[in-house]
């Protein structure tokens, strides 16, 4: 169950409410008062939960819940006496309601005294600045800003609206576009691994772009984002990143893409809009990755990919041929 001392619950609503909220039509007691939500194991009489995955369905036929997000095609799993929403994306409007019972309050606007913020840098109203924040010369900083104790905003550094940094957080050589979410130990604008090779030794390029954080990103815990060389790198709008992921400097990220943990993209690679990359996938320098792609954990990308392919394999192929490549083992191994 959820745990009340971390999350604040709003009031209750009723099963004819909640359907509204999410545009659905419901079956059973529109006025039944539903207090809170559970998963289905847990859940009580008083309580809405959802059902999306056939891994649950034991959990859905014999839960207690109040009323239950399902698809119309599930509604006979459902037990008697219980209430339901009809829904074709039960988990995104079980999403939507969740943040009805337990919104985001939003905090109280201070400027810590502990804070380091020099005189030229600009903050937007409400913003709530933590204890041993430092915010250098001409940084620029929207409204409703939170920054958490202990972070540091580069000079120059600008930051839009409804923007969340989390504590320890470091921001040099970038424009934050509004409402992103950087969590606790990201680095953003640091400089690339950058350098010539030769006899010599390793002489360091300067690293001369920025980071450009698009609106509706997210950025994982401790995550790191190199600023450009020349050009910059950017981060689409509305994408995800998990944590402990790796861009390199130039990297450009179309709209809407996820990058699962450990990730790792190399130097100057472009990938399309709603790219999919699983966890420790690496991909090599200077590549193209078409709108669409996805691309199966612990893969490595060594070649530009089309748009809409499904990739996995090290060096990655299309997914149909690394299946052949696993049978065919398996049938080499048995020999």
């Amino acid at each position: 169950m959820i745990d009340k001392h971390f999350y604040k619950k709003s009031e209750s609503h009723s099963v004819k409410e909640i359907a509204s909220l999410v545009k659905a039509e419901f079956k059973g007691n529109g006025d039944l008062v539903i207090d809170d939500i559970a998963q289905l194991h847990e859940a009580q009489a008083s309580h809405l939960s959802f059902y999306h995955n056939p891994k649950f369905l034991q959990d859905l036929q014999s839960t207690k819940a109040g009323v239950i997000i399902c698809s119309e095609t599930h509604m006979e799993q459902v037990p008697l006496g219980a209430s339901v929403i009809m829904s074709k994306t039960p988990y995104r409007d079980f999403a939507k309601i969740a943040g009805v019972f337990y919104p985001e309050f939003p905090p109280e606007s201070l400027v810590s005294e502990k804070a380091s913020i020099h005189p030229t840098a600009v903050l937007g109203a409400n913003c709530r600045i933590e204890d041993f924040v430092v915010i250098e010369e001409g940084v620029v900083i929207g409204d409703n800003v939170r920054i958490g104790a202990g972070s540091f905003v580069g000079k120059g550094v600008r930051i839009g609206h409804n923007c969340i940094l989390y504590p320890q957080v470091t921001l040099q050589y970038c424009i934050v576009g509004n409402s992103v979410h950087i969590k606790p130990g990201v680095r953003i604008g640091q400089r690339g691994f950058g350098f010539h090779m030769d006899e010599n030794g390793p002489f360091d390029v300067p690293q001369l772009g920025r980071v450009l954080v698009e609106d509706g990103v997210e950025i994982g815990a401790n995550t790191c984002i190199d600023r450009g060389s020349q050009s910059d790198t950017i981060i689409g709008r509305g994408s995800r990143i998990d944590n402990l992921v790796q861009v390199a400097h130039n990297v450009k990220l179309g709209q809407n893409c996820i990058l699962v943990a450990q990730v790792g993209i190399a130097g100057s690679t472009q990938l399309g809009n709603f790219v999919v990359v699983g966890g420790q996938v690496g991909i090599s320098e200077h590549l193209s990755i078409g709108d669409g792609v996805r691309i199966a954990a612990q893969s490595g990308v060594m070649r530009d990919i089309p748009p809409k392919t499904d990739m996995a394999g090290t060096p990655c192929v299309p997914i149909r041929e690394w299946h052949k490549q696993t049978v065919a083992l398996n049938r080499l191994i048995q020999k």
